[in-house]
């Protein structure tokens, strides 16, 4: 996490302690790569997990009837020798801008056989009316960084590469970018297109039921056979919102916030599993809780050094 002061870090004690004494077991890397694996859903060699069918389903209601990718709005900041990718969540284009936008592209790319939709909450998803064979990297994972490290591979990469520049073109001409620019507002520099797929095969769900909002998570119960009982899904995504927009304070005060809740939820149900997104699964359960021998460390002493994490600091550091 870039800019965290050690001076405004808060004790953790009982993550720590979870941390500290939890069975662990290994999972996919990644928030949706994890959460997929979750409810029995591994992506096909060469292809992307279909994360924006899923979520078109939660957002929409609707099934989509192909192959769909996320299509979202970037800012693009040169830095150096290199172009880097920001999240626009800040400054989102209304819905004037993204008809604008939807209607340039589609006119632009209508012989193409794909399309640009936006949904009502202001989603842009990209419809192919056949499966492309690329591979794409989350958004997450590349907002802060070098754009060119993570553009689309696969035996069609270079035209998808060409398609991001002709749209990064595209955008920059539009009027109500200009009208932004004009203003010293954050422009869309171009859409990042990731999480390509239809919707997969899914048995029961793991779960009975989901708190916290996400469109991943309920387009995957949406999409599974509901089974009875009490176990529940959790999912925060504050922590993840503020490594993307680089923000240390939010990071702490998200943690914290998480810390708050840990005591009932630990106290409270026959086995927790923590998934942080880092391959490893955290399984607190009433034999965990004896095995003191297990030191606590404190989080920040976990946090991984990485010169290439979001904000693209070298002494930039992560969990």
């Amino acid at each position: 996490m870039a800019g965290l002061r050690p001076d405004r870090w808060q004790s953790l004690p009982h993550v720590e302690r979870l941390l500290a004494r939890a069975d662990r077991r290994p999972e996919p890397v990644g928030y949706a790569a994890g959460l997929l694996a979750l409810f029995g859903i591994e992506p096909s060699e060469g292809a992307d997990l279909p994360t924006a069918a899923l979520c078109f389903l939660a957002d929409t209601g609707e099934r989509p009837g192909g192959f769909l990718l996320h299509a979202d709005p970037l800012e693009l900041v040169p830095d150096r020798d290199c172009l880097r990718a920001f999240s626009l969540d800040a400054d989102r284009p209304d819905s004037g801008e993204l008809a604008e936008l939807v209607g340039a592209f589609n006119a632009h790319f209508g012989d193409d056989g794909i399309r640009l939709l936006c949904s009502d909450s202001g989603r842009l998803y990209l419809y192919c009316d056949r499966t492309p064979s690329i591979e794409t990297t989350p958004l997450p994972v590349v907002v802060g960084r070098d754009l060119d490290l993570f553009l689309p591979t696969g035996a069609e990469g270079e035209q998808w590469r060409a398609l991001l520049n002709e749209t990064q073109m595209l955008c920059h001409s539009l009027p109500s970018n200009q009208a932004r620019e004009a203003t010293g507002r954050r422009t869309v520099g171009g859409l990042w297109f990731s999480g390509g797929g239809g919707i997969p095969p899914m048995g029961p769900a793991p779960v009975a039921r989901l708190v916290g909002d996400d469109d991943l998570a309920r387009g995957l119960l949406m999409l599974g056979e509901l089974v009875g009982g009490d176990d529940e899904l959790i999912v925060d995504t504050a922590p993840g919102r503020a490594v993307q927009h680089v923000d240390a304070e939010a990071w702490v005060g998200a943690l914290a916030d998480l810390e708050g809740r840990m005591p009932h939820l630990m106290r409270d149900c026959d086995a927790l599993h923590l998934h942080p997104g880092n391959g490893t699964v955290y399984t607190w359960h009433a034999r965990a809780a004896r095995r003191f021998w297990r030191r606590q460390r404190p989080l920040v002493a976990r946090l991984d050094v990485d010169g290439q994490t979001p904000g693209g600091r070298r002494d930039a550091k992560r969990l």
